[in-house]
């Protein structure tokens, strides 16, 4: 009885030998089902993060990649969360546009612990955790961009300089790359410089007082469209708003490329903006996600949308999608 037993047991143990054999050599020649995935986590959910959830998504559709969307809603507490819940679900890679450059840090490290693939667009995390990608746009190369297009229009300029945080890299950006230009074009002088802390408050009581401390200003450099209505507001008050093309208008050149910039050229009460290209911002991190390389930083540059080639480009402006309000036209 016990040599039998044993026989049988000899017989089952090869059976299932063979079974996991047969599964095994099934599997290696199957290909993974599972789809690749990508958590993506937002400051907050405006037209311009709106158009670089688009890009986001259009490209992982092409690149069969699976996207979760989560919005921290300007809480870089509730934002580290949602990322630790990507985490935990063990997604192929996370992209995220930090609420707070340096309190995400943490995030970061938290999916190099994992070995999960990080990539940051739009705004620069701070020192300390690995990104496979930094993607955004490229300050320096935008506010060169204004400063170039102000010195093609081939007068005197005297321009109020703004300038959004002065602890904001991408604000400090477009001011140095507008400065270094300038110098290079005898047409422009920069009269003052306002820093706004990208404050619409700040920004129209300072460019309302720059213009009563220099009647002389005849040309604006706004370093976001977040901050055009205020611009208004305070060309109304002094009374200097009027078209391109009036004798008495202000030169006004922008950056963003957003509702607001594209609705103030479509009304020739600017002349131009420099729009960030957000809907690139996606692929590359995507790309830098799914190869997991080494490194990399990516500046996309702006493109200039001006009076003279808006017909021709501003269908290739995000912005230029909606209305004054925010609203698809």
């Amino acid at each position: 009885m016990l040599g039998k037993h044993i026989r049988l047991m000899l017989i089952a143990t090869a059976a299932g030998a063979l079974a996991v054999a047969v599964i095994a050599a099934g599997s290696a020649g199957a290909k993974p089902s599972a789809t690749p995935t990508i958590g993506v986590s937002f400051d907050l959910l405006n037209q311009i993060r709106k158009a670089e959830l688009t890009g986001i998504k259009q490209y992982a559709a092409k690149k069969h990649v699976k996207i979760l969307f989560s919005v921290a809603n300007n809480d870089a507490n509730q934002q580290s969360q949602q990322i630790q819940n990507f985490i935990s679900q063990h997604v192929t890679g996370v992209i995220a546009i930090a609420q707070n450059g340096d309190q995400i840090v943490s995030s970061i490290r938290a999916a190099n612990r994992a070995g999960i693939p990080f990539a940051t667009i739009d705004r620069a995390p701070g020192k300390g955790g690995k990104v496979v990608a930094q993607v955004t746009g490229n300050a320096l190369g935008d506010g060169a961009k204004v400063a170039n297009y102000m010195c093609s229009l081939h007068r005197p300029l005297n321009v109020l300089l703004m300038v959004g945080a002065l602890t904001d890299a991408n604000a400090i950006g477009r001011r140095d790359g507008f400065l270094k230009a300038a110098k290079s074009c005898a047409n422009i002088k920069v009269v003052q410089q306002l820093p706004t802390n990208w404050d619409p408050t700040t920004a129209l009581n300072g460019v309302t007082n720059a213009f009563q401390a220099h009647p002389e200003i005849d040309g604006i450099f706004d370093p976001s469209d977040y901050l055009l209505p205020a611009v208004v507001s305070a060309l109304k008050a002094t009374q200097h708003f009027y078209p391109v093309g009036n004798a008495k208008h202000v030169t006004v050149v922008t950056i963003d490329g957003d509702n607001n910039g594209c609705y103030a050229l479509r009304t020739k009460w600017i002349d131009a903006d420099v729009a960030t290209q957000v809907g690139k911002f996606g692929p590359s991190a995507i790309d830098a996600i799914l190869a997991n390389k080494a490194a990399k930083v990516v500046k996309v540059p702006g493109l200039t949308l001006s009076q003279q080639n808006y017909t021709a480009t501003h269908s290739s402006v995000w912005g230029c999608a909606y209305g004054p309000n925010g609203f698809k036209k």
